[in-house]
C-alpha cells in the first residue's frame, strides 16, 4: 500500500476584527502594528512661516535704561574677559628706558661667541663696490682701434629705416618735416567729402543736462498732494500686515487664463534641440 503524506496547515494569525468589521492594524501586535503607526513629529519641530513678512513675534524693546539688555551665558561671559598674562615668569615693560646696571654687569668679560656675534656682517669675498665716477683710463684703452661693426654700431639710426616696420612718417632724415604739395593746397574736396565732415546734429527732442541750480516753479511750490499719493508714501507699518495673507496662493484669474498663440509658440522648443527617444 502506498503511504499517504498529511502536513498540517499553516495557520496566520490575522490583527484583530474592530466592531465596524474592519481590521484593527494599529491595536495588533508585531511588525505590521508597528509600521501602522503615523510618524511622531519631534518636540523641536518648528512649522515654516507662511510668508517672510509674518510675525511670530514683537520685537525688542529697550530696557529701563533706554539701552537693549542682553543676557549672556556663562560661557559667553567667560569668553568676553580679556586674557591674563602668564604669572609664571612674566614681567611687564619697564617704565623707564634708563635703569642702573649692576657692578657685576659692567666688570663681565665677554666670550668668544658673544665677540664673534657682536661683530658686523662682511660682503662675500667677491663681492665688487660700485665704481667711482673719477677713474683713470688704462693705455691700452686709448690706444685700441674699433672694428668694422662697432662702427656700424656707432652711427646714428637713419629715421627712414622705421619704414621698414610699417610705421608711416612724414619727417625727413633730419626730423623736419616735408612741404606740402601745390596740388594738395589748391584741391577742392567734392561735395560728399564736405556733407561727412559736418558735425553730427542732435536731435530735435534732444535735452541737455539740466544745471545743478534752477528755479522751481509756483505751481510747483504750492502743489498739495492728494489722499491717494499720501497713503502711497507712507511706509508700511506691521499693523497692516493681514493675518490670513498667503503668499503662495494663486488668484482665479491666474488659473483661468489662456495663453495667446504667440505665448504658445514660444513654449515650443527649438527643432534643432529636440533629441528624438532612443526606443530599446
Amino acid at each position: 500500500m502506498a503511504k499517504v503524506m498529511t502536513t498540517r496547515p499553516k495557520v496566520v494569525k490575522l490583527p484583530p476584527i474592530a466592531e465596524k468589521g474592519r481590521l484593527n492594524l494599529i491595536a495588533s501586535d508585531g511588525r505590521l502594528g508597528l509600521l501602522a503607526n503615523p510618524k511622531s513629529v519631534p518636540r523641536t519641530f518648528q512649522e515654516d512661516r507662511r510668508s517672510v513678512y509674518w510675525v511670530d513675534r514683537l520685537p525688542p524693546t529697550a530696557g529701563p535704561h533706554g539701552t537693549t539688555e542682553i543676557i549672556a551665558s556663562a560661557r559667553v561671559q567667560e569668553l568676553s574677559k580679556h586674557r591674563t598674562p602668564n604669572q609664571h615668569g612674566w614681567r611687564g615693560d619697564r617704565p623707564t628706558p634708563i635703569w642702573g646696571v649692576s657692578e657685576g654687569a659692567q666688570k663681565v668679560d665677554a666670550g668668544p661667541r658673544l665677540v664673534s656675534l657682536s661683530q658686523h656682517k662682511e660682503p662675500h669675498p667677491q663681492y665688487l663696490f660700485d665704481r667711482t665716477a673719477y677713474m683713470t683710463v688704462n693705455e691700452g684703452a686709448k690706444k685700441a682701434n674699433p672694428s668694422e661693426r662697432l662702427d656700424v654700431l656707432s652711427k646714428p639710426r637713419d629715421r627712414r629705416d622705421r619704414d621698414k616696420f610699417g610705421v608711416i612718417t612724414l619727417e625727413t632724415s633730419w626730423g623736419q618735416y616735408n612741404p606740402v604739395l601745390p596740388a594738395a593746397k589748391s584741391a577742392q574736396c567734392t561735395p560728399h567729402v564736405e556733407a561727412l565732415a559736418e558735425p553730427k546734429k542732435y536731435h530735435p527732442r534732444f535735452a541737455g543736462e539740466k544745471p545743478v541750480q534752477w528755479d522751481v516753479n509756483e505751481s510747483a511750490l504750492k502743489a498739495i498732494a492728494n489722499l491717494r499719493l499720501q497713503q502711497l508714501s507712507r511706509p508700511r507699518s506691521r499693523t497692516m500686515i493681514k493675518d490670513d495673507y498667503d503668499p503662495y496662493r494663486v488668484t482665479l484669474a491666474a488659473r483661468r487664463a489662456h495663453a495667446t498663440p504667440r505665448i504658445d509658440e514660444l513654449c515650443v522648443p527649438i527643432p534643432r534641440k529636440v533629441r528624438p527617444k532612443k526606443v530599446a
